[in-house]
């Protein structure tokens, strides 16, 4: 009978050998933590050197390991490329138009049942459900996760000329009239020259969506019933905007080089006192005041979002076009790319996507976000300055006025139908919208004028 200790020794080392490809194979799957491809323009590191340290931020906050590959320049050929061979992908962010143009294609993994299911996502405090609903494709599925609140355009007006001439918010386009000569008449800076407009605009018609949206017209192209694309702004409904316009012009409202500026231009002209209202995006409401405060503390100039006149078609404004977050079809870890997707509209990925990297971007002392130089330079802007969600509060604060602009647009901006010939409707409607301002043709005439264009382009059948 052999004895215990000549046997032991031989026991073991046959029990090491069967549990030892075990113990290698739970540290290989340790190791063996896939990295997910993020093909950005937009989101991660602001240089280089940090894309690597935002990439380690998000594996931090989620445990997801991700490589962003960040690009700007021809971004949309080389995205197309890389989806056209396969090349690894699990997370694609693109415009509405890129999302159109390569809609045909069936490239993407429908997102509905896991939106619906998430925690975050399906919250309607973060995202509410009728912004789901306008990007629900016609198969009834989601294919596409917001990357942040796109803002929009809206009607801004000097706040402390209104005070000083005793009007209140204009509600509708006479009240609008009403207070634009009193921009241009009154003396709102009380310099006892005549030296201010009622409205500055720029490129003739950017961006009066407001004006046109009181008969219910949006920018750009619509669908008829039957499916066929038409500009509502060449439609007979707009004639009696242009006239608005027109008679603002003929009545030396309308700042003069409303056709040839460019928005530098009538930005200046609102901040130095030259004119009493502009059309441009909510967050130069913020913007305005910030850089003018900056410039000359003294000055009593406060910029304020207008919400647009109500007319027949009620009130409309332009929203911005939606940047979206996708999944390839043929990626390998689905799963794990929507954590990352979900985790952006969370607090933490709200603060990731705007203050950006702890202890780069910012550090906390005390309890209290305190930005770096390198998070001053950076302008709070990691992809999404200004998150999606609802519930987001940004600890520094927005500038003065853009939360109220901002709450303006999202209750009456709509984003305008995503088509590929928007360069042929700025070409059109701003040369014959400037003949029609100038009075050089009737509007009936510029409306025409339009139409046979559309047709000789090919955008009308």
């Amino acid at each position: 009978m052999p004895s215990m200790r000549k046997t032991f020794p031989i026991g073991l080392v046959v029990l090491l050998l069967l549990l030892t490809p075990l113990f290698l194979c739970a540290e290989g799957a340790q190791e063996e933590k896939p990295t997910l491809i993020w093909m950005t323009g937009v989101q991660g590191g602001r240089e280089p050197a940090e894309i690597p340290l935002f990439d380690a931020e998000v594996e931090r906050l989620t445990g997801v390991k991700v490589k962003t590959v960040k690009t700007t320049d021809d971004y949309y050929t080389k995205l197309s490329a890389m989806l056209a061979t396969g090349e690894p992908l699990d997370i694609v962010y693109m415009n509405a138009g890129q999302f159109e143009n390569l809609w045909d294609q069936r490239l993407f993994e429908p997102l509905t049942e896991w939106i619906e299911n998430s925690p975050v996502l399906s919250d309607p405090e973060v995202i509410p459900q009728s912004e789901w609903d306008r990007i629900r494709r016609e198969d009834g599925e989601i294919y596409g996760v917001f990357n942040k609140f796109e803002q929009g355009t809206m009607p801004i007006a000097r706040k402390d000329w209104m005070d000083k001439l005793g009007y209140g918010n204009p509600q509708d386009l006479d009240e609008y009239y009403q207070l634009l000569r009193a921009f241009k008449t009154e003396d709102p800076d009380g310099n006892g020259l005549d030296d201010t407009w009622g409205l500055a605009l720029g490129y003739t018609t950017y961006d009066t969506t407001g004006m046109f949206g009181a008969y219910g017209l949006m920018k750009g192209f619509e669908k008829d019933a039957a499916g066929n694309l038409y500009a509502p702004w060449a439609t007979e409904e707009a004639i009696p905007v242009y006239e608005w316009f027109r008679r603002l012009y003929k009545e030396g409202i309308l700042e003069p080089n409303f056709i040839t500026n460019k928005s530098s231009n009538f930005r200046d002209l609102f901040m130095t006192d030259k004119a009493g209202m502009t059309c441009y995006w909510a967050a130069w409401v913020g913007l305005f005041n910030q850089q003018v405060k900056a410039e000359r503390p003294d000055s009593p100039f406060q910029a304020v979002g207008l919400v647009p006149p109500k007319g027949p078609g009620g009130r409309l404004l332009r929203a911005g076009g939606d940047g979206l977050m996708v999944i390839p079809k043929y990626s390998e870890h689905k799963e794990e790319a929507f954590k990352v997707i979900e985790f952006w509209h969370s607090y933490e990925g709200n603060v990731l996507s705007t203050l950006g990297i702890l202890n780069h971007d910012y550090t906390m002392e005390g309890g209290k976000y305190v930005l770096t130089e390198v998070g001053k330079a950076h302008a709070m802007d990691h992809g999404a300055p200004q998150p999606k969600s609802l519930k987001w509060v940004n600890p520094f604060g927005e500038a003065e006025g853009f939360d109220e602009a901002a709450a303006i647009v999202r209750e009456y901006g709509r984003p305008e139908l995503v088509t590929p010939y928007g360069k042929i409707w700025e070409k059109v409607v701003r040369s014959e919208a400037a003949k029609i301002i100038l009075g050089d043709i009737s509007p009936e005439e510029g409306i025409a004028n339009m139409v046979r264009r559309f047709k000789e382009e090919g955008v009308y059948k």
